[in-house]
């Protein structure tokens, strides 16, 4: 019963801008929906996109709540990555789950105050390693998923290894994970774009449309949020 008095006080403590990006996604993803034949796969991409921007404006207010909508988002998105052949994907929101949102739910009570001395960063030779790593687990981690038959290896590999990257860094501690949140909304947004042209999945133009607010959120997060969290050592943000 807490719980849900305390779902109930998270939902309510969104601010003005956060709604009105709200109500912006909600009435364009449902132009979507109604414009185009309805199935199922078009029902579940449109709840995960909703809910899923739902998730990016908690986060990008700090509020951890956003564990239980990326939880339901996440399910949704498996669902319509696998459809369309993006593997790795999948992955990487299986990974999202198990570092962020999952935690998140389990310490509803106590997140936020966990970091002890506040946001810890990445120094030069941090992101040095960090890129590095992300530049030498590319092209193997292509031929992996071109083997496996995934429909768009060349960015869906990028997918998976910046995004479980910048989950792990969320999971440590590191506000850094601003930075390649807006790094894996690019790659998305190239993923989702070379799908619709392609036309392998029907839910191409409202995944980029989701990608494209995910990145918006991030930059929000990346200049605000965590300018906030190096003056405040209690909480820690992270953006999807």
């Amino acid at each position: 019963m807490n719980y849900l008095k305390w779902l109930g006080k998270e939902l309510r403590s969104i601010n003005a801008a956060g709604g009105v990006m709200l109500a912006f996604i909600v009435g364009v993803q449902l132009a979507f929906y109604l414009s185009a034949p309805i199935t199922g796969l078009s029902t579940i991409t449109l709840v995960a996109t909703l809910v899923g921007s739902a998730c990016t404006v908690y986060m990008s207010l700090g509020k951890p709540i956003n564990g239980l909508l990326g939880l339901i988002s996440a399910i949704g998105f498996i669902y319509i990555n696998w459809s369309a052949g993006h593997y790795a994907s999948v992955l990487d929101q299986v990974v999202f789950v198990a570092l962020i949102d999952l935690p998140l739910i389990f310490t509803w009570k106590t997140w936020g105050h966990k970091i002890e001395n506040g946001v810890k960063f990445l120094d030069k030779t941090g992101w040095v390693l960090t890129l590095a790593f992300i530049l030498a687990a590319w092209y193997p981690m292509m031929m992996a998923y071109t083997a496996l038959g995934d429909t768009n290896p060349l960015w869906d590999s990028i997918v998976l290894i910046i995004g479980a990257m910048a989950s792990l860094y969320v999971f440590k501690g590191y506000g850094d994970s601003y930075t390649l949140w807006l790094l894996s909304d690019f790659v998305n947004i190239a993923l989702w774009v070379s799908a619709l042209f392609a036309g392998y999945s029907a839910s191409s133009l409202p995944m980029l449309l989701t990608m494209s607010f995910y990145l918006a959120t991030a930059v929000y997060g990346r200049f605000f949020s965590i300018w906030k969290g190096r003056k405040n050592t209690n909480s820690i943000k992270s953006v999807r």
